[in-house]
Protein backbone atom coordinates (compact mmCIF):
# COMPACT_ATOMS: atom_id res chain seq x y z
CA UNK A 1 0.00 0.00 0.00
CA UNK A 2 2.81 2.43 0.89
CA UNK A 3 4.43 1.96 -2.52
CA UNK A 4 1.16 2.74 -4.28
CA UNK A 5 0.82 5.93 -2.34
CA UNK A 6 4.32 7.00 -3.32
CA UNK A 7 3.58 6.52 -7.02
CA UNK A 8 0.18 8.23 -7.11
CA UNK A 9 -0.62 10.61 -8.71
CA UNK A 10 1.66 10.76 -11.74
CA UNK A 11 3.78 13.92 -11.82
CA UNK A 12 2.92 16.22 -14.72
CA UNK A 13 5.52 19.00 -15.12
CA UNK A 14 3.10 21.03 -17.27
CA UNK A 15 0.23 21.07 -14.77
CA UNK A 16 -0.53 24.37 -13.01
CA UNK A 17 -0.69 22.47 -9.72
CA UNK A 18 0.97 19.16 -8.97
CA UNK A 19 0.28 17.09 -5.88
CA UNK A 20 2.63 14.21 -5.18
CA UNK A 21 3.63 12.09 -2.20
CA UNK A 22 7.35 11.88 -1.45
CA UNK A 23 7.93 9.51 1.43
CA UNK A 24 5.58 10.70 4.16
CA UNK A 25 5.28 14.24 2.79
CA UNK A 26 2.42 15.46 0.61
CA UNK A 27 3.81 18.16 -1.69
CA UNK A 28 1.60 20.68 -3.49
CA UNK A 29 3.54 22.67 -6.08
CA UNK A 30 2.19 25.80 -7.78
CA UNK A 31 3.40 25.83 -11.37
CA UNK A 32 2.08 28.87 -13.22
CA UNK A 33 5.30 30.92 -13.19
CA UNK A 34 4.49 33.30 -16.06
CA UNK A 35 1.49 34.53 -14.06
CA UNK A 36 3.47 34.50 -10.78
CA UNK A 37 1.25 31.57 -9.75
CA UNK A 38 -1.91 33.70 -9.71
CA UNK A 39 -4.63 31.31 -8.63
CA UNK A 40 -7.16 30.21 -11.22
CA UNK A 41 -10.30 28.36 -10.15
CA UNK A 42 -8.76 25.16 -11.52
CA UNK A 43 -5.70 25.63 -9.30
CA UNK A 44 -7.89 26.24 -6.26
CA UNK A 45 -9.78 23.02 -6.95
CA UNK A 46 -6.60 20.98 -7.39
CA UNK A 47 -5.16 22.29 -4.12
CA UNK A 48 -8.42 21.52 -2.33
CA UNK A 49 -8.48 18.02 -3.80
CA UNK A 50 -4.99 17.27 -2.51
CA UNK A 51 -5.63 18.77 0.93
CA UNK A 52 -8.82 16.74 1.35
CA UNK A 53 -7.06 13.58 0.21
CA UNK A 54 -4.21 13.95 2.68
CA UNK A 55 -5.86 15.59 5.69
CA UNK A 56 -6.90 12.33 7.35
CA UNK A 57 -4.33 10.05 5.72
CA UNK A 58 -2.07 8.77 8.51
CA UNK A 59 0.67 8.01 5.98
CA UNK A 60 1.08 11.75 5.33
CA UNK A 61 2.91 13.45 8.20
CA UNK A 62 3.20 16.91 6.67
CA UNK A 63 1.65 18.85 3.81
CA UNK A 64 4.00 21.22 1.97
CA UNK A 65 2.81 24.03 -0.31
CA UNK A 66 5.51 25.52 -2.52
CA UNK A 67 6.23 27.16 -5.87
CA UNK A 68 8.09 25.78 -8.88
CA UNK A 69 9.68 29.23 -9.24
CA UNK A 70 11.92 31.14 -6.85
CA UNK A 71 10.50 34.43 -8.15
CA UNK A 72 7.08 34.06 -6.57
CA UNK A 73 5.23 31.76 -4.23
CA UNK A 74 1.89 33.22 -5.34
CA UNK A 75 1.05 36.80 -6.30
CA UNK A 76 -2.71 36.50 -5.71
CA UNK A 77 -5.91 35.32 -7.29
CA UNK A 78 -6.63 35.61 -11.00
CA UNK A 79 -8.68 38.81 -10.63
CA UNK A 80 -8.09 39.79 -14.26
CA UNK A 81 -10.31 36.90 -15.31
CA UNK A 82 -12.89 37.80 -12.66
CA UNK A 83 -12.86 41.39 -13.94
CA UNK A 84 -13.46 40.24 -17.51
CA UNK A 85 -16.62 38.42 -16.42
CA UNK A 86 -17.74 41.26 -14.15
CA UNK A 87 -17.49 43.71 -17.07
CA UNK A 88 -20.15 41.61 -18.79
CA UNK A 89 -22.19 41.57 -15.55
CA UNK A 90 -21.56 37.84 -15.27
CA UNK A 91 -21.06 38.19 -11.53
CA UNK A 92 -21.85 34.59 -10.70
CA UNK A 93 -18.46 33.48 -12.02
CA UNK A 94 -16.62 35.78 -9.62
CA UNK A 95 -18.94 34.82 -6.78
CA UNK A 96 -18.20 31.13 -7.34
CA UNK A 97 -14.46 31.81 -7.66
CA UNK A 98 -14.30 33.57 -4.31
CA UNK A 99 -16.60 31.05 -2.61
CA UNK A 100 -14.28 28.21 -3.59
CA UNK A 101 -11.16 30.19 -2.69
CA UNK A 102 -12.50 31.15 0.74
CA UNK A 103 -13.64 27.60 1.45
CA UNK A 104 -10.08 26.46 0.71
CA UNK A 105 -8.69 29.10 3.08
CA UNK A 106 -10.95 27.81 5.86
CA UNK A 107 -10.11 24.18 5.08
CA UNK A 108 -6.39 24.86 5.42
CA UNK A 109 -7.01 26.18 8.93
CA UNK A 110 -8.69 22.91 9.94
CA UNK A 111 -5.90 20.44 9.11
CA UNK A 112 -4.68 18.60 12.21
CA UNK A 113 -1.14 18.09 10.95
CA UNK A 114 1.64 20.47 9.93
CA UNK A 115 0.84 22.46 6.79
CA UNK A 116 4.10 24.09 5.74
CA UNK A 117 4.15 26.93 3.20
CA UNK A 118 7.55 27.64 1.65
CA UNK A 119 7.35 31.36 0.93
CA UNK A 120 10.15 32.07 -1.51
CA UNK A 121 9.76 35.34 -3.43
CA UNK A 122 6.49 37.25 -3.77
CA UNK A 123 3.50 36.31 -1.62
CA UNK A 124 0.49 38.56 -1.99
CA UNK A 125 -3.29 38.43 -1.79
CA UNK A 126 -4.48 34.92 -2.57
CA UNK A 127 -0.96 33.66 -1.88
CA UNK A 128 -1.43 34.81 1.70
CA UNK A 129 -4.71 32.92 1.78
CA UNK A 130 -3.14 29.56 0.94
CA UNK A 131 -0.24 30.02 3.34
CA UNK A 132 -1.26 32.04 6.40
CA UNK A 133 -3.90 29.64 7.73
CA UNK A 134 -1.53 26.68 8.02
CA UNK A 135 0.74 25.86 10.93
CA UNK A 136 4.13 26.86 9.45
CA UNK A 137 4.95 29.86 7.23
CA UNK A 138 8.60 29.60 6.25
CA UNK A 139 10.26 32.70 4.77
CA UNK A 140 13.70 33.39 3.33
CA UNK A 141 15.74 36.59 2.91
CA UNK A 142 14.08 36.98 -0.50
CA UNK A 143 10.44 36.87 0.66
CA UNK A 144 8.24 39.89 -0.08
CA UNK A 145 4.70 39.97 1.30
CA UNK A 146 1.76 42.36 0.85
CA UNK A 147 -1.99 42.77 0.78
CA UNK A 148 -2.34 45.42 -1.99
CA UNK A 149 -6.07 45.06 -2.67
CA UNK A 150 -7.01 48.70 -2.02
CA UNK A 151 -5.09 49.68 -5.16
CA UNK A 152 -7.32 47.47 -7.33
CA UNK A 153 -10.59 48.67 -5.81
CA UNK A 154 -11.04 45.64 -3.59
CA UNK A 155 -10.45 44.76 0.08
CA UNK A 156 -8.01 42.39 1.79
CA UNK A 157 -9.75 39.02 1.74
CA UNK A 158 -8.86 35.28 1.79
CA UNK A 159 -9.35 35.36 5.56
CA UNK A 160 -6.75 38.06 6.07
CA UNK A 161 -9.24 40.37 7.78
CA UNK A 162 -9.19 37.70 10.50
CA UNK A 163 -5.48 36.92 10.35
CA UNK A 164 -4.35 40.56 10.36
CA UNK A 165 -6.55 41.40 13.35
CA UNK A 166 -5.08 38.48 15.31
CA UNK A 167 -1.35 39.13 14.90
CA UNK A 168 1.37 38.58 17.49
CA UNK A 169 1.52 42.35 17.92
CA UNK A 170 -1.52 44.62 17.48
CA UNK A 171 -4.69 44.72 15.33
CA UNK A 172 -3.68 48.28 14.45
CA UNK A 173 -0.60 46.91 12.70
CA UNK A 174 -2.81 44.54 10.73
CA UNK A 175 -5.07 47.39 9.64
CA UNK A 176 -1.99 49.39 8.65
CA UNK A 177 -0.78 46.50 6.46
CA UNK A 178 -4.23 46.14 4.90
CA UNK A 179 -4.87 49.77 4.02
CA UNK A 180 -1.40 50.85 2.93
CA UNK A 181 -0.51 47.68 1.02
CA UNK A 182 2.80 47.88 2.90
CA UNK A 183 5.56 45.73 1.40
CA UNK A 184 6.47 43.30 4.16
CA UNK A 185 10.09 42.35 4.64
CA UNK A 186 11.04 38.99 6.18
CA UNK A 187 11.69 40.86 9.45
CA UNK A 188 8.20 42.41 9.29
CA UNK A 189 6.63 39.01 8.73
CA UNK A 190 8.52 37.47 11.65
CA UNK A 191 7.62 40.38 13.94
CA UNK A 192 3.91 40.14 13.19
CA UNK A 193 3.79 36.34 13.30
CA UNK A 194 2.80 36.09 9.65
CA UNK A 195 6.01 34.08 9.32
CA UNK A 196 6.86 31.36 11.82
CA UNK A 197 10.35 30.46 10.59
CA UNK A 198 13.27 31.95 8.65
CA UNK A 199 15.58 29.74 6.58
CA UNK A 200 18.36 30.48 4.11
CA UNK A 201 17.24 27.99 1.46
CA UNK A 202 13.76 26.48 1.08
CA UNK A 203 15.09 23.74 -1.19
CA UNK A 204 17.51 22.46 1.45
CA UNK A 205 14.76 22.78 4.06
CA UNK A 206 12.32 20.75 1.97
CA UNK A 207 14.93 18.09 1.28
CA UNK A 208 15.60 17.70 5.00
CA UNK A 209 11.87 17.42 5.74
CA UNK A 210 11.90 13.88 4.41
CA UNK A 211 13.79 12.84 7.53
CA UNK A 212 10.44 13.17 9.29
CA UNK A 213 11.70 15.09 12.34
CA UNK A 214 10.12 18.52 11.84
CA UNK A 215 11.44 20.24 15.02
CA UNK A 216 15.00 19.16 14.19
CA UNK A 217 14.67 20.26 10.56
CA UNK A 218 13.39 23.66 11.67
CA UNK A 219 16.24 23.99 14.15
CA UNK A 220 19.02 22.90 11.81
CA UNK A 221 17.82 25.12 8.94
CA UNK A 222 17.04 28.20 11.02
CA UNK A 223 18.64 31.44 9.88
CA UNK A 224 19.39 34.12 12.46
CA UNK A 225 17.30 37.24 11.59
CA UNK A 226 20.40 39.33 12.32
CA UNK A 227 21.84 37.94 9.08
CA UNK A 228 19.10 39.63 7.04
CA UNK A 229 19.99 42.75 5.03
CA UNK A 230 17.31 44.51 7.10
CA UNK A 231 17.27 42.63 10.41
CA UNK A 232 14.93 45.05 12.18
CA UNK A 233 11.25 45.23 11.29
CA UNK A 234 10.17 48.66 10.08
CA UNK A 235 6.75 47.95 11.55
CA UNK A 236 8.30 47.23 14.93
CA UNK A 237 10.37 50.41 14.75
CA UNK A 238 7.25 52.52 14.24
CA UNK A 239 4.65 50.47 16.09
CA UNK A 240 3.86 53.25 18.57
CA UNK A 241 2.91 55.64 15.77
CA UNK A 242 0.97 52.91 13.95
CA UNK A 243 -1.05 52.07 17.06
CA UNK A 244 -1.68 55.73 17.86
CA UNK A 245 -2.85 56.36 14.30
CA UNK A 246 -4.74 53.19 13.31
CA UNK A 247 -6.15 51.74 16.54
CA UNK A 248 -9.43 53.67 16.61
CA UNK A 249 -11.96 55.41 14.42
CA UNK A 250 -13.04 55.37 10.81
CA UNK A 251 -10.74 55.73 7.84
CA UNK A 252 -11.47 59.47 7.74
CA UNK A 253 -10.25 59.72 11.35
CA UNK A 254 -7.10 57.74 10.53
CA UNK A 255 -6.43 59.80 7.42
CA UNK A 256 -6.72 63.03 9.42
CA UNK A 257 -4.07 61.78 11.86
CA UNK A 258 -1.73 60.84 9.02
CA UNK A 259 -2.12 64.28 7.40
CA UNK A 260 -1.60 66.02 10.74
CA UNK A 261 1.58 64.09 11.55
CA UNK A 262 2.99 64.34 8.03
CA UNK A 263 3.68 68.00 8.58
CA UNK A 264 4.41 68.13 12.27
CA UNK A 265 6.63 65.31 13.57
CA UNK A 266 10.16 66.34 14.51
CA UNK A 267 11.69 62.85 14.44
CA UNK A 268 13.39 62.63 11.02
CA UNK A 269 13.15 58.84 10.79
CA UNK A 270 9.44 58.86 11.65
CA UNK A 271 8.82 61.70 9.20
CA UNK A 272 10.44 59.66 6.44
CA UNK A 273 8.29 56.66 7.36
CA UNK A 274 5.09 58.75 7.27
CA UNK A 275 6.09 60.05 3.84
CA UNK A 276 6.34 56.45 2.62
CA UNK A 277 2.91 55.76 4.12
CA UNK A 278 1.32 58.71 2.32
CA UNK A 279 3.01 57.67 -0.93
CA UNK A 280 1.67 54.13 -0.57
CA UNK A 281 -1.88 55.46 -0.13
CA UNK A 282 -1.86 57.66 -3.22
CA UNK A 283 -3.17 55.00 -5.58
CA UNK A 284 -5.70 53.44 -3.19
CA UNK A 285 -9.43 53.41 -3.86
CA UNK A 286 -11.11 55.67 -1.25
CA UNK A 287 -14.10 53.34 -1.07
CA UNK A 288 -11.81 50.37 -0.39
CA UNK A 289 -10.06 52.21 2.45
CA UNK A 290 -13.32 53.09 4.17
CA UNK A 291 -14.72 49.58 3.69
CA UNK A 292 -11.52 47.92 4.91
CA UNK A 293 -11.59 49.76 8.23
CA UNK A 294 -15.20 48.77 8.88
CA UNK A 295 -14.48 45.17 7.89
CA UNK A 296 -11.42 44.94 10.12
CA UNK A 297 -13.11 46.52 13.14
CA UNK A 298 -15.78 43.83 12.92
CA UNK A 299 -13.30 41.02 12.18
CA UNK A 300 -11.45 41.61 15.46
CA UNK A 301 -14.25 39.79 17.29
CA UNK A 302 -15.16 37.31 14.54
CA UNK A 303 -14.23 33.74 13.73
CA UNK A 304 -12.33 32.96 10.54
CA UNK A 305 -15.53 31.74 8.89
CA UNK A 306 -17.41 34.88 9.88
CA UNK A 307 -14.57 37.03 8.56
CA UNK A 308 -14.57 35.17 5.24
CA UNK A 309 -18.32 35.66 4.93
CA UNK A 310 -17.96 39.39 5.58
CA UNK A 311 -15.17 39.62 3.02
CA UNK A 312 -17.44 37.92 0.50
CA UNK A 313 -20.20 40.48 1.11
CA UNK A 314 -17.92 43.51 0.95
CA UNK A 315 -15.94 42.21 -2.03
CA UNK A 316 -19.12 41.31 -3.89
CA UNK A 317 -20.48 44.81 -3.40
CA UNK A 318 -17.24 46.40 -4.62
CA UNK A 319 -17.16 44.15 -7.69
CA UNK A 320 -20.63 45.32 -8.66
CA UNK A 321 -19.50 48.94 -8.68
CA UNK A 322 -17.06 50.67 -11.06
CA UNK A 323 -13.95 50.72 -8.87
CA UNK A 324 -12.88 47.08 -8.99
CA UNK A 325 -13.00 47.06 -12.79
CA UNK A 326 -11.09 50.36 -12.91
CA UNK A 327 -8.52 49.33 -10.31
CA UNK A 328 -7.65 46.03 -11.98
CA UNK A 329 -7.41 47.86 -15.30
CA UNK A 330 -4.96 50.43 -13.92
CA UNK A 331 -2.74 48.03 -11.96
CA UNK A 332 -2.88 44.71 -13.80
CA UNK A 333 -4.18 45.35 -17.33
CA UNK A 334 -2.87 48.67 -18.66
CA UNK A 335 -0.43 49.09 -15.75
CA UNK A 336 -0.62 52.89 -15.90
CA UNK A 337 -1.33 53.03 -12.15
CA UNK A 338 -3.67 55.95 -12.78
CA UNK A 339 -7.05 54.65 -11.68
CA UNK A 340 -9.97 57.10 -11.73
CA UNK A 341 -11.92 55.99 -8.68
CA UNK A 342 -15.42 57.21 -7.79
CA UNK A 343 -15.76 58.93 -5.41
CA UNK A 344 -12.27 60.39 -5.53
CA UNK A 345 -12.24 61.46 -1.87
CA UNK A 346 -12.79 59.39 1.27
CA UNK A 347 -14.92 62.28 2.62
CA UNK A 348 -17.52 61.40 -0.01
CA UNK A 349 -17.71 57.67 0.79
CA UNK A 350 -20.77 56.54 2.75
CA UNK A 351 -19.25 54.81 5.78
CA UNK A 352 -22.67 53.70 7.05
CA UNK A 353 -23.20 51.60 3.94
CA UNK A 354 -20.09 49.53 4.65
CA UNK A 355 -20.69 49.40 8.39
CA UNK A 356 -24.19 48.03 7.80
CA UNK A 357 -22.88 45.44 5.35
CA UNK A 358 -20.64 43.85 7.99
CA UNK A 359 -22.85 44.61 11.00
Amino acid sequence: MADKRRKHPTYDPNAEVTAVVAGHVGVIELNRPKALNSLSVEMIRLIREAVDRWADDDWIRFIVIKSSSDRAFCAGGDVRYVRMRDMKRMYRFGDSFFEEEYDLNERLSQINKPVIALLEGIVMGGGMGISMHGSHRVVTPRTLGAMPEAAIGFVPDVGMSYRLTHLDCSPAVGLFIATTGWRLSPADMLYTGLATNLVADVHAFESDLHSGDLPEVLRSNALDPQELDEPTSTLQQHVEWIERTFAEGTWVDIEARIVRDAGSVSDAELAQFITKVTDSLEGANPESLVATVELFRRAEGATLREALDMEFKVGGELRRGPNFIEGVRAVLEHKDHNAQFEPASTDDVDVEKWRALVG
